[in-house]
This record gives C-alpha cells, structure tokens and sequence, in this order.
C-alpha cells in the first residue's frame, strides 16, 4: 500500500496526483491511494485555510481522477494522521519518523528514483515538482487531467484561440505579492523579454490569464504594440480551473513560475514553443520543474 498526501492549491494537487499515478505505473500490483485528510471541513473552522484554496479539487474537476481515497484507518498504518495542513507542518517536526514516511526535504535535494520507488508499504509527503517523473506517464496525464465539457463562454474562447496565432500569457500576482519566494521573479522585463521573443517574425494574437487582470491591463499592452490582446476575465472561484484548460489550446505560452501554468504548458499538445523563467523560486535548492524543451528566460 502507498499514499500520496494531498495539499495545496489545483497545481500542486496536480503533482501529487500525477506522482501517486507514477507510482501506480511503476507498482501495478500495489494499491496506491491519496490522503486528502488536509481538507477536512472541520479543521477548516478552527484553523483557516491557508494554502488550501478552493480545497481538494481533483475529485470535483477531473472524472478520470479514480484512484481511491485513503481513510484514516489506512493513513495510520503507514504515517501519523494529521487531519490539517497547517498542524501537519508543525507535528511532523515533533514526532518520530516512521519507516515508513518519506517526507521530501525541504530543499528538494532528494536522489529519484532510488530513495524514492521502494517496495512496500509507504507514506509520501511533498510536492514532487520534477518533469522527469511525468515525461513517461504524459499520455495517462492528458487522459486523467482531461477537462470536463465547456461552458459556452469556454466553449468559445477555445475556438477563438484554436482558429488564431494564439500566444497565451499567464501572469500570477495576488498570493505571490506576498510570498517571499516568489515574487520578484516574472517581473514586467521577464515578460517583455519573452514576449519579444514569442512574437518576432509572428503577429499572435494574445491570451493573457491572470489572478490580477487589473495589473495586466495596465502594464502588458506597452509590451505588445500592434498586437491584439483578450484579456480573459470570466473565470473565477470555481471556474478558476477553465484557465489553465484555455491555456492548453494555445500555440505559444509564456507561462509563470506558478504550477498551475505549469500544468498549463505540460498538457499542452498544440504548444510549438512554451517559455518559462530561469528561476522558479528563490531557495537553495535545486529543482528540475521545468521540461527540457521549454525555453528559458532569464
């Protein structure tokens, strides 16, 4: 038996899902399950919902997400079941490790596959940031990450970007304004860098995604003169997910250093160039989140 713990918001819960799949591939034999113990309604009330978002969204976005939900009964043979993010953070310090645990360090700094793919029963913890997990698997990915029937706004703007040039942009602000490490990465000079870049010796017509549409208005038209841009506005709270999906039909992406226009990018089959930030993050560490293939901006 293994589990894969759960936590975050829609792009990290993405990873996660998408390692405990890998894990299903590599150990067919084996069940793999995921813990989404970190969402629990009522821990919700007493401590917040910091870094949980929308909750755990896969179950409620992806019809092909099928692999089973671990009970606490389950978690408790293999780990300490610890029903809150934020309280998790913090007992896994204090308590003893149990062989069979394998919380990713901090720094990311972990030999794959070996201190990771180990017969029998297993605990994970982390977010499994790392193309190279997924790059064989991408075909299951596309299939379990599979969008459910568009709405007509969607519906529409997916013909749109399908018919044109289409250069998507993601920009996250909001959340990251104040997150330490993040921000100060994709500054306005990353996206004009990438976008000129993405539209010398081409005219796209530009997609921009944001969580502060505001922001994109003011500052992304002086980057692009000439061009068209459609600022997509119309998905929120719940809907939020619609644009990652939009961002899969696109010809070009900019995308930020923010997992869900990771997920944008990787599901991508239509992208003939995807362009990404040099730096993901400012930490010690080293992380290989980013496909090969990809271009990089400094």
């Amino acid at each position: 038996m293994k589990i894969v713990n759960i936590a975050g918001g829609l792009g990290n819960q993405m990873f996660q899902y998408a390692f405990a799949l890998m894990l299903k591939e590599h150990y067919p034999g084996e069940t793999v399950m995921v813990d989404i113990s970190h969402y629990h309604t009522l821990m919700f009330k007493h401590f917040g919902s910091v870094n949980l978002h929308n909750g755990y969204e896969i179950d409620k976005i992806f019809a092909n997400a099928t692999l089973p939900i671990a009970r606490p009964k389950d978690i408790r043979k293999v780990s300490h079941y610890i029903p809150n993010y934020i309280l998790s953070r913090v007992m896994r310090r204090l308590l003893p490790k149990r062989k069979t645990e394998y919380v990713a360090p901090y720094t990311e700094n972990f030999t794959f596959p070996s201190d990771v793919l180990t017969d029998g029963d297993r605990y994970y913890e982390g977010y499994w940031q790392c193309a190279k997990y997924y790059m064989d698997i991408k075909p299951l990915l596309r299939h379990t990450f599979a969008h459910p029937a568009p709405n007509e706004y969607n519906a529409a703007l997916i013909e749109q970007i399908k018919s044109t040039d289409s250069l998507g942009i993601h920009v996250r602000r909001g959340d990251y304004k104040n997150a330490p490490e993040f921000n100060g990465i994709c500054t306005t000079e990353y996206y004009k860098k990438a976008l000129e870049a993405a539209t010398k010796d081409r005219k796209p017509t530009i997609f921009v995604f944001s969580n502060d549409i505001k922001w994109c208005r003011e500052n992304l038209p002086v980057l692009a003169p000439g061009l068209d841009i459609i600022f997509i506005d119309g998905n929120r709270g719940s809907n939020s997910c619609w644009d990652m999906f939009l961002m899969t039909y696109c010809r070009q992406l900019i995308i930020a250093n923010s997992t869900f226009s990771w997920w944008g990018a990787f599901l991508n089959p239509y992208a003939q160039t995807i362009y990404a930030p040099t730096l993901w993050l400012h930490r010690d560490c080293t992380i290989e989140i980013l496909d090969p293939q990809w271009k990089t901006i400094d």
